[in-house]
């Protein structure tokens, strides 16, 4: 009889140097400590603002209500999304869980179904059993969703929010109305598999895909935004997009993962009991599809009108902000300073900013300024559309740059206000802090990330869609 060996710890027992570790974990979107501080302080810089719209409806009447609507829309789509996604980067799980994450971080719906064989497969036999390939969200697509609910008419392909997995949003998504009522829809949404990714034990698919069935709308739990709820009851979602397919294509081969994962109880990103018994079916798709898809996803970053038809509507609208509130600063500041003695009673009214006067030397240096302030404006504005349409066309470093302007300007208010005491206005608030609130939130973004830095890595004007997720 052979004696044991003696058991040996492996790890390293004398290590002095302690390993680092980042409150904002190194995904694929949070990489780099600058990045990483403007996620955060945009949170931050969102939840002031946010306070501070409180505060105004304290403080004004006859103005209670509105403040009270635009307090919740803050909280609803700005702050509460924002601090959500900061601390879910911290402790849920980047990796293949059996469930999607929201934008903001929380868990989505369950992973429910398995796909082998391309995109014009799954896209053809989608197509034959009568679903509609679902728009992808872009100023023209939200457009086509408010003018569907005003005239009440159908719109089957309408957009569907996205869910992440794999760190990536879904490829594509298909929908099926209920008749032709948009707040009632079957929908799946399809990821791609990564490049020698198998499922837990050992199975090899080429997609994955999550399918829930929407009953109407309502508030969302976690962020209290308005959004489609759903069927507690997934499994049912998940068979009938399976007996569409066999219905067209009774040669499909479908093999299914018993207990897949252990049957649960749990609630979606929107709050909304989900109801799953764990099993995975795997579709094999044997079809041949006649053509490729015509669809073309490709951006061309040197048309304009294409930039404002497909890239991703929260960059549009965030450089479109950023380009109009320095057209609003610079023509403000020569309105309010358009002689000396304007400029006067700004130094004077504040004490720190009369010192550094002094210093630079006075009433001569106020003349300085003045005879050289038209020609800083302009460059000033000049320079905040020119990274605005750099940005649009994929450049980083006018991502940060811009940042840092933004940031410097919403502590500037901030200054102003609690250490010179300046009264901080309704339409301040409302006006300049909202938009540089809401284009740093924009700008920090994983759209606006992901965007920056393919474009960087692809060094081409033509992007395609699949290359930005």
């Amino acid at each position: 009889m052979n004696t044991p060996e003696v058991p040996v710890y492996r790890g390293e027992t004398a290590r002095k140097k302690r390993r680092k570790y980042h409150l904002i974990p190194k995904t694929r979107f949070t990489a780099g400590a600058t990045d990483s501080i403007f996620f955060v302080f945009a949170g931050l810089a969102a939840s002031v603002l946010t306070l501070l719209i409180f505060q105004q409806g304290l403080q004004n009447s006859w103005l209670n209500l509105a403040l009270l609507f635009l307090f919740w829309a803050f909280t609803a789509y700005l702050t509460l999304p924002r601090l959500h996604a900061i601390f879910t980067r911290i402790y849920v799980p980047e990796y293949f869980i059996g469930r999607t994450r929201t934008n903001d971080g929380l868990l989505g719906d369950p992973i429910n179904l398995g796909f082998r064989g391309t995109a014009e497969q799954i896209h053809e036999v989608m197509t034959q059993a009568g679903w509609s390939r679902a728009d992808d969200i872009t100023l023209k697509s939200s457009w086509g969703i408010v003018k569907s609910t005003l005239t009440r008419k159908s719109y089957p392909e309408a957009p569907i929010s996205p869910l992440q997995l794999f760190g990536n949003i879904q490829a594509f998504a298909y929908q099926l109305e209920v008749d032709g009522n948009p707040l009632k829809r079957h929908h799946v949404r399809f990821w791609k598999s990564p490049e020698g990714w198998v499922l837990p034990g050992g199975q090899k698919v080429d997609w994955i895909a999550a399918a829930t069935y929407d009953t109407g709308v309502g508030f969302s739990f976690f962020t209290l935004q308005i959004t489609h709820r759903i069927d507690a009851e997934t499994d049912y979602e998940r068979d009938y997009i399976l007996d569409t397919i066999q219905y067209v294509a009774p040669g499909t081969d479908v093999q299914v993962i018993e207990d897949f994962s252990t049957g649960y109880h749990s609630r979606n990103g929107g709050g909304d009991n989900i109801v799953t018994d764990g099993n995975l079916p795997i579709v094999q798709l044997h079809n041949q599809p006649k053509h490729r898809s015509v669809r073309d996803d490709r951006i061309n970053l040197h048309s304009a009108s294409d930039i404002a038809r497909k890239l991703p509507m929260n960059l549009l609208v965030g450089s479109v902000m950023v380009a109009l509130w320095g057209l609003v600063q610079g023509v403000q500041l020569l309105y309010r300073l358009r002689n000396p003695l304007d400029i006067q009673e700004m130094v004077s009214s504040e004490p720190t900013l009369q010192q550094i006067v002094d210093y630079l030397g006075g009433e001569k240096f106020i003349e300085t300024f003045e005879s050289f302030l038209p020609y800083g404006v302009v460059l000033f504005v000049a320079m905040l559309w020119f990274l605005a349409w750099r940005l649009l066309k994929g450049s980083s470093r006018a991502r940060l740059f811009t940042l840092d302007l933004l940031a410097f300007a919403f502590l500037v208010l901030l200054f102003r206000t609690y250490v010179w005491g300046k009264h901080l206005e309704l339409i301040t608030i409302l006006g300049q802090m909202t938009i540089l609130v809401f284009a740093m939130l924009a700008y920090t973004s994983d759209q606006a990330r992901r965007y920056t830095e393919k474009a960087k890595t692809l060094k081409t004007p033509w992007l395609s869609k699949s290359d930005l997720k």
